[in-house]
């Protein structure tokens, strides 16, 4: 089987954060997955019960990712509202207590579930519930 990369190519206007891209300026998202993990390597995902669950924290200028023992937080470098659906991504987050350790992350929310999809790049991705604050 012969895998194609596709590329999602976003006009500029549509990329930034603003108070255009992700509902009001002071609203800001909370997630966890409460139930499991999904971790991905090689081209295989496997689940995972036995994890201790992430805390993410997101709004249109802001990212806190915080899972196992650490904290990564940084601004949020483009943010795109597509109707029910928003989505923040984070480049570069730096760990609270180890600057040098940064991760890239992505985390989608269908707004109307409550639902998301949270991206780190290289290490997993995995559905959390989230709530608006």
């Amino acid at each position: 089987m012969r895998c194609s990369k596709f590329y999602l190519i976003l006009p500029l206007s549509l990329m930034g954060a603003g108070p255009a891209f992700a509902g009001d300026a002071d609203e800001t998202w909370n997630c966890r997955n409460t139930e499991f993990e999904i971790s991905c390597s090689d081209g295989v995902c496997t689940a995972s019960p036995d994890h201790t669950p992430m805390d993410i924290r997101v709004n249109q200028k802001d990212i806190s990712w915080c899972a196992y023992s650490g904290c990564w937080t940084g601004l949020a470098s483009a943010t795109l509202n597509a109707g029910p659906v928003v989505s923040f991504f984070g480049t570069a987050l730096e760990n609270e207590a180890d600057p040098t350790s940064k991760v890239d992350v992505a985390i989608t929310i269908d707004t109307q579930s409550g639902t998301a999809n949270v991206m780190v790049v290289g290490m997993f991705a995995t559905p959390a519930t989230c709530q608006v604050h």
